[in-house]
């Protein structure tokens, strides 16, 4: 009995608020039953006070065993309280009229109560235990003490009785083993459906914490709203796109939260709710508390439950910003491959004749005596010639920008040809004040050493030019970097990559606003002679290299413009960076 309590407690099937409510309805009306013995019969007192102390501590450990895990301890105590139990329970029959007495109920009483905790074998011998202490009453009550020292005399002890009180015996011993089957089949039969039920919520809470774990990670926001239109769910990637927390919003209207900051998706919403009926994926243009504005796409369906009875909408939105730049990006290379082949065709058509009439021009001007004004037309004639050369020979870089070989370039090597190319470039009055600052000169980049130089060239040379009047000034800082170091998304890389960030800046004007979301387009360009075509270049380089161009510039404090191209390392550093990020990994175990 003992062994099978403990192992069905810890199986954790014991209902502690039935058993309490048992145990104590059993401990009050087996007191009340034996006060008013206490005074006459004073061998009670002691086992009735031990019955109690136990009772109590049996309560005790219902209430503490699921905490701290004393399940053997438990079912000890729990089998000494019974012990104790029918112990007070002969007591008192025996007292108050042996086989005549009218609170053989009690015997009863105990057997059904621990159905609860032993299931129907433990029942079972709990009864035999209760029948063979209302043996030991009777015996005693017969007069038959003697016999108790020989069990197997009981049964023959027994049928000397009287046939009237055999009969009753008997009866009464069928009733206890009656009760202790029933009992205990039916707390069989409880068990089973708890277990069954304890099976089938732990999955169905497997289930609800996967289907919650998906529908709250997804990158998509799902907003599901009920008949009445109160918003039920709302996903971490809802909050997210619209800034709105869960929250503010789970209960309430949908008119309430989304309608005085975005009154579309309320109507949205409302609409498919009224129809009952699934709306197309449509896209809508959220402006957000903070004053960002977002492009989503918005699609809504009908919630069905069952018999296809519908209970509610489910609206599931992304954002489309990525998808826009990302399209928007697509466009414009599209539009530059255009432009491209267009400029190549033009280059070539026009440059020939260009060529033939500057180079005639100049044989008139050195062969003919020409002065005054037929002196400045000429002059004028040969220098738009070559500012017209200059831009066909952008037309043709841009166009035709051969592909990358990549290497390993030494930035300071390349940047050492750039600088001294400026000062022979820029002389006399124009003469910059150019000033470098690297870390390390044995910084390399993987690129192309033409392209570089190129990239460094028209960066360099636009820092000069942005300064209209005065002298101009350009620092030139080279310096190595990680992903981290940089809020703008890097073309993706393994985990050993590091970057080498080359900025330029100058002491200019700055950008004008008009002209800067539009800077790195052909033909877009801030100075008034330019062609538009440096940044452009400068921006196809660095693609087709695996970097990244970005921009800095603010009105009257001048421009700093930023190439991010992967550093190539060598092996004795390459091998420290890989065990500088092994020894970050924290050890697990």
């Amino acid at each position: 009995m003992f062994v099978y309590s403990h192992r069905r407690l810890v199986n954790g099937n014991i209902r502690p608020g039935w058993a309490i409510g048992t145990r104590l309805v059993a401990l009050a009306v087996i007191a009340a039953l034996a006060w008013p013995l206490l005074d006459s019969v004073h061998e009670m007192r002691l086992t009735l006070f031990i019955y109690t102390a136990l009772t109590l501590a049996t309560v005790a450990s219902y209430l503490l065993e699921r905490r701290f895990k004393f399940h053997l301890l438990g079912a000890v105590m729990r089998t000494l309280q019974v012990v104790c139990e029918l112990a007070v329970v002969s007591q008192i029959v025996f007292f108050t009229g042996g086989l005549r007495s009218p609170s053989i109920f009690l015997y009863l009483m105990t057997i059904i109560s621990a159905a609860i905790t032993h299931r129907l074998v433990g029942t079972l011998l709990i009864a035999s235990a209760a029948t063979a202490s209302y043996a030991v009453v009777i015996l005693v009550d017969a007069g038959h003490s003697a016999a108790l020292l020989q069990p197997s005399q009981w049964a023959n002890t027994v049928s000397m009785l009287p046939d009237e009180e055999f009969f009753a015996v008997f009866v009464r011993v069928c009733i206890f083993y009656l009760c202790a089957f029933s009992g205990g089949y039916l707390a069989e039969r409880l068990w089973s459906h708890d277990e069954a039920l304890a099976h089938t919520a732990q999955q169905l809470e497997v289930a609800k914490l996967e289907t919650g774990d998906i529908l709250t990670h997804l990158q998509s926001g799902i907003i599901t709203v009920d008949l009445a239109g109160h918003i039920v769910f709302f996903n971490r990637a809802a909050e997210d796109i619209l800034g709105i927390s869960s929250k503010r919003v789970r209960g309430h209207s949908v008119r309430e939260v989304f309608g005085p900051q975005f009154p579309e998706l309320a109507d949205r919403l409302e609409a498919v709710l009224a129809s009952q009926k699934m709306d197309v994926r449509t896209e809508l243009t959220l402006h957000r508390v903070d004053g960002k504005t977002i492009p989503i796409g918005f699609s809504t369906s009908v919630l069905g439950g069952r018999n296809d009875t519908p209970r509610g909408v489910i609206g599931i939105f992304q954002d489309l910003t990525e998808p826009k730049m990302l399209e928007e990006k697509m466009r414009m290379q599209d539009r530059l491959a255009a432009i491209g082949e267009l400029s190549a065709a033009i280059a070539h058509e026009i440059r020939n004749p260009l060529a033939a009439i500057s180079g005639s021009v100049e044989v008139l001007g050195n062969e003919l005596t020409v002065d005054g004004e037929n002196r400045r037309l000429l002059e004028l004639i040969i220098r738009e010639s070559g500012r017209l050369n200059k831009i066909l020979t952008d037309f043709l870089t841009y166009a035709r920008i051969r592909p990358t070989v990549s290497g390993r370039v030494i930035v300071a090597t390349v940047l050492d040809e750039v600088m001294e190319i400026t000062r022979r470039r820029f002389e006399g009055d124009r003469q910059p004040t150019l000033r470098i600052r690297q870390s390390d000169r044995e910084l390399a980049v993987r690129s192309d050493a033409d392209h570089l130089k190129q990239l460094l060239i028209n960066l360099v040379f636009n820092a000069v030019e942005a300064k209209e009047t005065g002298k101009s000034e350009v620092i030139v800082r080279v310096q190595s970097a990680s992903k981290d170091d940089f809020d703008d998304e890097l073309p993706a890389a393994g985990p050993l990559t590091r970057w080498v960030s080359i900025s330029v800046t100058d002491n200019g004007d700055g950008i004008p606003d008009a002209v800067r979301n539009r800077l790195f387009e052909p033909f877009v360009s801030s100075k008034p002679n330019g062609t538009g075509l440096g940044l452009a270049i400068v921006q196809r380089l660095t693609e087709n290299a695996g970097g990244h161009v970005r921009v800095k510039s603010e009105p009257g404090k001048g421009s700093t413009f930023t190439v991010i191209l992967p550093q190539v390392m060598t092996v004795e550093a390459s091998q420290k960076q890989k065990l500088k990020l092994e020894s970050d990994v924290p050890v697990i175990g």
